[in-house]
Formats: structure tokens, C-alpha cells, sequence
């Protein structure tokens, strides 16, 4: 085993870690941005289906 072989396979593995580090911290930050509007587009969901139903409900029969 030659010395530089080990070394790019800890580079490898220590780069791969740094990236997945970098992808959960992202998902954090964005999941602590976004949660507070969760409960905002739920309720404009719902009011935007109950509004479809009762009037394209009525204005069909």
C-alpha cells in the first residue's frame, strides 16, 4: 500500500462528509424560514378547495 492512496480515499470520504454536513444545515435553515408559513399555505389550500367546491358546485347545477 502506497502512502498517497490512503490519503485520497480519507480526502474522498472527509469531502463527502463536508457535503452532507452542507445539505443538513441548508434543509435547517430552510425548514426554520419556511415553517412559520406551513400553517399560511395549508389555510390558502383549504379556503381555495371549499371555495372551488361551492362554486363550481353550484354554478354546474
Amino acid at each position: 500500500m502506497h502512502p498517497g492512496m490512503f490519503g485520497k480515499a480519507l480526502t474522498t470520504i472527509f469531502g463527502a462528509l463536508l457535503l452532507v454536513l452542507l445539505v443538513a444545515g441548508v434543509a435547517r435553515v430552510a425548514y426554520w424560514l419556511l415553517a412559520p408559513l406551513v400553517p399560511i399555505l395549508v389555510t390558502a389550500v383549504a379556503l381555495g378547495v371549499i371555495y372551488w367546491f361551492i362554486f363550481r358546485g353550484i354554478r354546474r347545477r
